[in-house]
């Protein structure tokens, strides 16, 4: 196999974890709550608590997988690591835990309680939840745009740590 940049390694890795989640998320939710009609906001069984729930199970699957992939190739040398065009972790991604399953669970935490406060935000504006097909639309490019921005970190993460050559 040819070896490919970092830049074009993390478009890959990244888009796959954006398609697979964005499919497999809500077919998970369509299997075992397809009789709601609506889901409400705030409940133990709504939209913040299902967020909050998948973005920390999310992020610790992809910061798993992914850095397991990144690990196998560059040890495989399918990966070239040198030239000036590979992007790296900014300061605080590069302070970041390196082990995939903090790093997960960080981002994951990070994510949800952000999230968390956004929906405060749309309670605090009146809005009471979403019809079920508007919740499986609002999780499909969620965990989509969620599974991707992870699995760029986590890779720009561990690479911020790969010796690279002059």
């Amino acid at each position: 196999m040819a070896s490919v940049s970092v830049a074009s390694y993390i478009r890959k890795q990244a888009t796959a974890a954006a398609i697979i989640n964005a499919v497999l998320n809500p077919l998970i939710e369509w299997l075992f709550n397809r009789e709601k009609g609506f889901v409400p906001l705030w409940a133990s069984d709504g939209i913040v608590v299902n967020i909050a729930v998948t973005s920390v199970i999310l992020s610790l699957l992809v910061a798993l997988f992914t850095t397991r992939g990144l690990h196998q190739e560059l040890h495989a040398g399918h990966i070239t690591t040198g030239g000036g065009e590979s992007p790296r972790a900014g300061r605080l991604l590069s302070q970041l835990p390196r082990r995939a399953w903090s790093l997960g669970l960080l981002l994951g935490v990070g994510v949800a309680a952000f999230v968390t406060l956004t929906f405060w935000l749309l309670h605090v504006l009146d809005v009471s939840g979403l019809s079920f097909g508007g919740f499986l639309v609002f999780k499909a490019v969620y965990c989509g745009l969620l599974g991707f921005v992870v699995a760029r970190w986590v890779i720009l993460r561990q690479m911020s740590d790969v010796p690279r050559p002059s």
